[in-house]
């Protein structure tokens, strides 16, 4: 399988997932650790379009800043290293804690970054974590909609939909499971559903 790099001006799906069925997040202080390493490592060279962390994996879609530069790569090392060290430490685990060192592929289409947005933020409740996207807390879906300060680029995600009514309408608008299917990165057993 051929390495997709990560080159500035282009957009990407980043996931990861749990090694053996390991949670990456067991308690809430683990989500807001992730989100603050991603904070540091990915946001200054990454605008971020939609993300969902899960118990056990999770999904980014980020378009590399025009001006980043250097090993973009290595950003995301970081974050997973950082993140793994800090939370085997203070679950008194060892090795690794992630499947993948990460997993990404490039999205050229406004269409998949459409359905990307909606599949990512409907994650939790594609998953039976909640029975409404707007409810979980550890996703961009409330981040996206508010009107407060977040990390996600809402302006340029509202861009895409129009109108502030349309990005609410939209998010919540079943995903084409037959649109998404080429730039889902997990690799499930035939049968079982996508997420």
């Amino acid at each position: 399988m051929k390495t997709t790099l990560l080159e500035p001006g282009k957009y990407y799906h980043v996931y990861n997932r749990a090694r053996n069925g390991y949670p990456l997040f067991g308690e809430e202080e683990d989500f807001r650790f992730f989100l603050k390493l991603y904070q540091t490592h990915v946001c200054p060279i990454a605008e971020t379009y939609a993300y969902c962390l899960l118990s056990d994996h999770l999904h980014f879609l980020i378009r590399i800043r025009d001006e980043a530069c250097g090993s973009l790569y290595k950003n995301f090392a970081l974050l997973f290293n950082a993140y793994a060290k800090g939370y085997n430490k203070h679950n008194g685990k060892e090795g690794k804690l992630f499947r993948f060192k990460m997993k990404r592929k490039e999205i050229r289409s406004v269409n998949y970054i459409l359905e990307l947005i909606r599949y990512i933020n409907q994650n939790p409740w594609r998953h039976g974590v909640t029975e409404h996207p707007a409810n979980y807390r550890f996703s961009s879906f409330r981040a996206t909609l508010t009107t407060g300060q977040t990390m996600v680029a809402k302006e340029l995600v509202q861009s895409y939909f129009g109108t502030r009514e349309n990005l609410t309408a939209n998010l919540l608008t079943q995903v084409d499971e037959e649109v998404i299917r080429p730039f889902i990165l997990e690799e499930l057993p035939s049968g079982q559903a996508t997420g």
